[in-house]
C-alpha cells in the first residue's frame, strides 16, 4: 500500500492546494464584485438551501462516501507484506532482520560465485526462495550438473545468515540463451 499512498498523498495535496487557491479568488471576488469569480457557487447554494438532509440523493451520496471512507480504512489498517526476515542472535536484546531483497542480492551473489554460473535470478517469497540460475556452459547435462554445487553454495549462504525461520529453497539451473 506505500506504493499508492505517495501518489494518493501527492494527489490529495494537490486537489487541496487548488481548492484553497479557488476559494481565495473566490471570497476576493466576491469582497469586491459580490459575484462569482471562478465557480458559480451561487448556484449550489440555493441547492443546499432547498435540499433536506433526509433526500434521496444526499443519502445516496452519503452511502457512497461511507463505503469509499471504509474502503480505505480496511486498505490503510491491513498489515502489510513482512519486508524483513528475522535472524537468530544470541542474546534476546538484539533484534537482527535481513530485507527480501537484501536476502535476494546475497543469495544471488552466492549463486553467481559458483563456477560455471554466468548470472541468476533470485526471488524470495514466503518461506520460499527460488533461484534461476544461468550456466556459461552449453548443453543441459553441464547446466544440469551445475545444480548441486549452487544448492550448496545457497544451503550454506542461509546457513551463515541463521534465519529464524528457515526458507525452501528450489534452485533451477538452465543453459544461457545464445
Amino acid at each position: 500500500m506505500r506504493l499508492i499512498n505517495r501518489p494518493l498523498a501527492f494527489i490529495l495535496a494537490a486537489a487541496v492546494l487548488a481548492a484553497a487557491v479557488v476559494i481565495i479568488a473566490e471570497v476576493i471576488g466576491f469582497a469586491f464584485d459580490r459575484s462569482p469569480l471562478l465557480v458559480h457557487w451561487t448556484t449550489w447554494l440555493h441547492w443546499t438551501r432547498r435540499t433536506r438532509w433526509d433526500a434521496t440523493v444526499v443519502r445516496v451520496w452519503s452511502a457512497i462516501l461511507i463505503v469509499i471512507g471504509a474502503l480505505i480504512l480496511i486498505a490503510e489498517l491491513k498489515p502489510s507484506r513482512v519486508t524483513r526476515l528475522g535472524l537468530r542472535s544470541e542474546d534476546d536484546a538484539t533484534d537482527a532482520a535481513v530485507t527480501r531483497r537484501g536476502l535476494a542480492g546475497t543469495l544471488r551473489a552466492a549463486a553467481i560465485g559458483v563456477d560455471g554460473i554466468s548470472s541468476a535470478t533470485v526471488k524470495v517469497r514466503r518461506g520460499r526462495a527460488r533461484v534461476l540460475a544461468a550456466s556459461a556452459a552449453r548443453g543441459q547435462e553441464a547446466a544440469s550438473a551445475l545444480t548441486e554445487p549452487v544448492t550448496q553454495a545457497l544451503r550454506s549462504r542461509l546457513d551463515d545468515l541463521d534465519l529464524r525461520r528457515p526458507l525452501r529453497l528450489q534452485v533451477n539451473v538452465v543453459t544461457r540463451g545464445r
